[in-house]
């Protein structure tokens, strides 16, 4: 019987590791949500992140866009050897993929998958932290 809790007590944290695992759309969107990010001006822009939703899981990609009046206007996906092709999926809704806070507009494909854009070198620094003092004894003042 102790063997069985043993067992149980050193395999509980790797199961619970598992399911505390943070697909790559929601580690972003917090990280974004928490800091904020600026404004996202027309051009193209590299190093932006597309995550591809489907169900339960998320794929992230890097890619370059092009972005005209606050709205992704192209996608690029990255190949490993630093090339781009279009990403040109067909969308549900005709409603232009705005940008607020650094992350585009959901947009839904055909195939029901959700598309978003993450424009990570927008994202606003961390912000300073006070300096906690330091317990002092009173007989030391």
């Amino acid at each position: 019987m102790k063997k069985i809790y043993l067992i149980t007590f050193l395999l509980l944290p790797s199961f619970l590791s598992f399911s505390q695992d943070v697909d790559c759309y929601n580690y972003y969107y917090k990280v974004f949500e928490a800091r904020g990010a600026y404004n996202v001006q027309d051009g193209t822009h590299e190093e932006v992140i597309i995550s591809i939703r489907t169900g339960n899981s998320a794929e992230c990609y890097n890619a370059k866009v092009e972005v005209k009046d606050n709205t992704v206007t192209k996608i690029f996906l990255e190949f490993e050897d630093g090339t781009y092709e279009p990403y040109t999926p067909k969308f549900k809704n005709d409603y232009p993929t705005t940008i607020k806070n650094g992350v585009s507009r959901s947009q839904i494909t055909m195939e029901d998958e959700i598309v978003n854009v993450f424009f990570i070198k927008k994202i606003k620094p961390k912000k300073k932290k006070y300096k906690k003092a330091k317990l002092i004894k009173i007989e030391d003042l």
